[in-house]
C-alpha cells in the first residue's frame, strides 16, 4: 500500500513538473520577468501607456504572420517566402489601385488571392513535386521577392485614403490593424483546436506515416497548410501598406527570421505535432518586447539582428535537446 502511495505521489510530482517545464509556460514567465525588470530599469519610458501601445502596434502584424506558421510548422513543415509574400502582395494591391485604377476592394481581393496562389505554389512544389520545403520556400523568396521589386520598384506612396482607412481607421482608441490581428489570432485558434479538418496537421506532424495509413490526404492538407500560410502573409503585408499609406518592395525583407523564432518559442517543434495560438502570440509578444528594450536602450540595429538570431539558436537547440531526450 506504501508502494504504491509513493508511486501515485511521485507521478503528481512528475505531472507537475512537466507543467512548469512546458515551453508555453516558461515563456509567459520570461515575459513577465522582462517586463518588470524593463520597467525598474526604464521607469519614465517602457511601462507608459504610449510604449505598450506602441509594442502591440509593432507585433500586431507578425501575429498574424504567426498563426499562419503555427499552422504550418505543426504540420512539420516552415516557410522561409513569407517576407516576399508580405512585400509583393503590399506591392500588387498598391499597384492595382494607383496604376490601374481598380476600386479598393477589388483590389484587396487580388492581392490576398495573390497570397494565397504563391502558398500554393509552395504547397505543390513541397508535397506534389516532394521538393525539401527549405529548398523550396527558399527558392520562391527570391522569386516572389523578385517580382515584387519589379512592380514596385522602390515604392508606390499615396495610397487611397479607403485603404488606408482599413489599418488607421480607430474603434475604442485601438487601429484597425489591430482588431483584424485579434480577430485573426481567434479564429485560427478555433480552426486548430475545434475543428477535424485543422486538427489533421497535428497527426501529420506527429507521425508522417501512421497519418497517411489513416486516410489523411497528406499532400492535400500541406497544399491546404501553406496556402493558409500565404494568405496570413499577404494580409499582414497588405495591412503594412495601408498603415504606412505607401507600398515598400523590401518591406518583409527579414521578416521570416523573426516569424519562426516567434513560433518555435511559443512552444513549436521543428519536427512538427505539437504548437499552439496562443504560445506562438506569445512568442511574438516576447520578441517584440526584446526589440523595444534594445530601442530604449539605443542598441544600433545590427545588434537587434545579432539578438534575434541569437534568441532562435538557443529556441532550435532547446527543441532539438527535448526530443532527443524523448
Amino acid at each position: 500500500m506504501a508502494t504504491q502511495t509513493t508511486s501515485t505521489t511521485g507521478k503528481i510530482r512528475a505531472s507537475r513538473i512537466n507543467f512548469k517545464l512546458t515551453r508555453e509556460s516558461t515563456l509567459v514567465i520570461m515575459t513577465v520577468l522582462t517586463i518588470i525588470i524593463a520597467s525598474f530599469v526604464f521607469p519614465d519610458s517602457f511601462p507608459s501607456f504610449l510604449n505598450a501601445a506602441g509594442i502591440m502596434r509593432n507585433f500586431a502584424l507578425d501575429a498574424i504572420m504567426v498563426c499562419g506558421m503555427m499552422v504550418l510548422m505543426v504540420s512539420g513543415v516552415f516557410d522561409l517566402s513569407i517576407g516576399s509574400i508580405y512585400s509583393l502582395v503590399g506591392v500588387l494591391t498598391a499597384a492595382l489601385m494607383k496604376n490601374m485604377g481598380w476600386p479598393v476592394p477589388l483590389a484587396v481581393l487580388a492581392g490576398l488571392s495573390a497570397g494565397i496562389l504563391c502558398g500554393l505554389v509552395n504547397g505543390f512544389i513541397t508535397a506534389k513535386i516532394k521538393v525539401n520545403a527549405l529548398i523550396t520556400t527558399l527558392g520562391t523568396q527570391q522569386i516572389f521577392r523578385g517580382i515584387a521589386i519589379f512592380i514596385g520598384g522602390t515604392n508606390i506612396p499615396n495610397l487611397p485614403p479607403a485603404f488606408n482607412s482599413l489599418a488607421q481607421s480607430k474603434f475604442l482608441g485601438i487601429q484597425g490593424f489591430v482588431w483584424i490581428m485579434g480577430a485573426v489570432v481567434l479564429i485560427t485558434f478555433f480552426l486548430l483546436s475545434q475543428t477535424r479538418f485543422f486538427r489533421q496537421f497535428y497527426y501529420i506532424g506527429g507521425n508522417l506515416k501512421a497519418a497517411k495509413l489513416s486516410g489523411i490526404n497528406v499532400s492535400r492538407m500541406q497544399m491546404v497548410g501553406f496556402a493558409f500560410m500565404g494568405l496570413m502573409a499577404g494580409l499582414s503585408g497588405m495591412l503594412f501598406a495601408s498603415r504606412l499609406g505607401a507600398a515598400v518592395a523590401v518591406a518583409g525583407d527579414g521578416k521570416e527570421l523573426a516569424i519562426i523564432t516567434a513560433t518555435i518559442l511559443g512552444g513549436a517543434s521543428l519536427s512538427g505535432g505539437k504548437g499552439n495560438i496562443f504560445g506562438g502570440l506569445v512568442g511574438v509578444i516576447f520578441i517584440a518586447i526584446v526589440n523595444n528594450l534594445m530601442i530604449l536602450a539605443t542598441v544600433d540595429a545590427y545588434w537587434q539582428s545579432i539578438v534575434i538570431g541569437t534568441i532562435l539558436i538557443l529556441a532550435v537547440a532547446t527543441d532539438w535537446l527535448v526530443n532527443r531526450g524523448k
